[in-house]
C-alpha cells in the first residue's frame, strides 16, 4: 500500500497468480507483443497506444475488468473511451494474433475529436494528453473525503481540480506543479497550483547533442519577468518566477519539444533533431522537488520503461514505440503491426519524443 496525492493505492507485494484467467486468456507466447495495424497514417496512436499498454498498472487493471466498478456515465464520453482503450488492451495481451487493429477505439475517439477521424497525420502528444483527460473522466468515481482541518494551498488546488473525485489514471499519471513569484525587490512571494500529466520539455539551442537533465534544468530553473504586481511594494516590480514538483506522479511522462514555428520560413512548423541522452535507469527528481515536499516518502528515481519515437518531419514522419516488456524483462519495439526484439542499446536516440518512467515496483499482467 503506498499513498498517492494523498489516496491509498494498493499495490502488489508479489507476483500475481494466472489460474483464474487461464480459462479465459490461456498462457501462450508473445503476450504483449501484438502489433497494431496502421488504418491511414495511425502510427501516432498506433504508438501511444503500445506505451500504455506497457504500463503494467493500467493493463492489469484493464484485463482484470476492475475499471468496471469505476466507470462513470455522466461525463462527455459516456465511459466509452475506457472500454474501447481496455477491449483493444485486452486484445493485444491475449496472445491470440500477430497484429490488430483499433477500429472501434478510433471510431469513438474521432467521434469525440474530429482531428482524429481522417487519415491526417497527428501529434501523439496532442493524442496522449486528450486520451489522458478522457480516461481520466471517464473512471472519475472514487470519492475522496473532503478533509475539514487546516490543509495546505497545495492539496486545496488538488482537491479543486478532481472535485473530490479521482480515478486510477489520476493516481498513475497525474502530478502536480508549483509556480513561485518572487519579488527582487522586497522577495514577497506568491504561490500557485496547477496538475499535469505529463513534462514538455524545451531543448537546449545550438545543441546537436544534448542531456535530458539540460532539458530540466531549463525547465525548472526560473525566468526574470517584468511588471509583476507585486501585492507587498504595491507597484510593478520585476520578479523571479520558477517552477517546482509539489506532487511526482508514481508514471512521470516527459515531453520533448522537438516542433517549433520558424519564423525565417513563414512560421511553418519544423523538427529539432537534437540527439537526446537520457538514463534507462535511475532519473532522480530530486533536484526538482518544491523545499516542502521533498520530505515526503513518494520515491523520486524512476527507471523508464516506454518511448514514443518520431522520425521524419512534418510533412512526412512517421511514430513508433520502444517499450519494455514487463513479462519477458527485455525491450521491443512496436512499428505498426511490426513487433520484434530491441537491444537497450538503441533504445535511446534522435528520434525521442515522448519517454515513460516509473517507480512503481515490477509487476507482471495476469493472463
Amino acid at each position: 500500500m503506498i499513498c498517492v496525492a494523498g489516496v491509498r493505492l494498493q499495490l502488489p507485494t508479489a507476483p500475481p497468480t494466472y489460474s483464474i484467467y487461464s480459462s479465459i486468456f490461456p498462457l501462450r507466447r508473445g503476450r504483449g507483443l501484438t502489433g497494431l495495424k496502421n488504418l491511414g497514417n495511425t502510427c501516432y496512436m498506433n504508438s501511444i497506444l503500445q506505451c500504455l499498454s506497457n504500463t503494467p498498472q493500467l493493463t492489469e487493471y484493464c484485463i482484470s475488468d476492475k475499471y468496471k466498478n469505476y466507470i462513470s456515465r455522466s461525463n462527455k464520453t459516456n465511459g466509452q473511451v475506457i472500454e474501447e482503450v481496455a477491449a483493444l488492451i485486452k486484445e493485444l495481451w491475449n496472445g491470440q494474433y500477430k497484429c490488430v487493429a483499433s477500429r472501434d477505439l478510433r471510431y469513438v475517439v474521432g467521434q469525440y475529436q474530429k482531428i482524429f477521424r481522417g487519415v491526417d497525420q497527428q501529434d501523439s502528444h496532442e493524442f496522449l494528453t486528450i486520451l489522458m483527460d478522457w480516461l481520466h473522466s471517464d473512471l472519475q468515481t472514487l470519492h475522496v473525503p473532503r478533509q475539514r482541518e487546516m490543509i495546505s494551498a497545495s492539496e486545496k488546488a488538488w482537491l479543486e481540480f478532481t472535485k473530490a473525485k479521482e480515478s486510477m489514471i489520476l493516481h498513475l499519471f497525474y502530478g502536480q506543479m508549483k509556480s513561485t513569484v518572487k519579488c527582487v525587490a522586497c522577495h514577497k512571494e506568491s504561490a500557485t497550483y496547477e496538475s499535469f500529466s505529463n513534462l514538455s520539455l524545451e531543448l537546449p539551442p545550438n545543441s546537436n547533442v544534448c542531456q535530458l537533465n539540460q532539458c530540466m534544468d531549463m525547465y525548472f530553473s526560473g525566468e526574470r519577468i517584468h511588471g509583476w504586481n507585486c501585492p507587498s511594494c504595491k507597484t510593478k516590480r520585476d520578479a523571479i518566477k520558477k517552477l517546482d514538483i509539489s506532487k511526482l506522479p508514481p508514471v512521470l511522462v516527459v515531453h520533448l519539444k522537438r516542433f517549433y514555428a520558424d519564423p525565417s520560413n513563414s512560421g511553418s512548423y519544423m523538427k529539432k533533431q537534437n540527439y537526446l541522452r537520457f538514463p534507462l535507469e535511475n532519473l532522480d527528481m530530486n533536484p526538482y522537488i518544491a523545499r516542502a515536499e521533498s520530505r515526503a516518502v513518494t520515491p523520486k528515481t524512476y527507471q523508464l520503461y516506454a518511448v514514443s519515437n518520431h522520425y521524419g518531419t512534418m510533412e512526412g514522419g512517421h511514430y513508433t514505440a520502444f517499450c519494455k516488456s514487463a513479462n519477458y524483462g527485455k525491450w521491443f519495439k512496436f512499428d505498426d503491426q511490426v513487433v520484434s526484439a530491441l537491444d537497450s542499446s538503441n533504445v535511446v536516440s534522435s528520434a525521442a519524443y515522448i519517454l515513460f518512467y516509473t517507480w512503481l515496483p515490477p509487476m507482471q499482467v495476469p493472463l
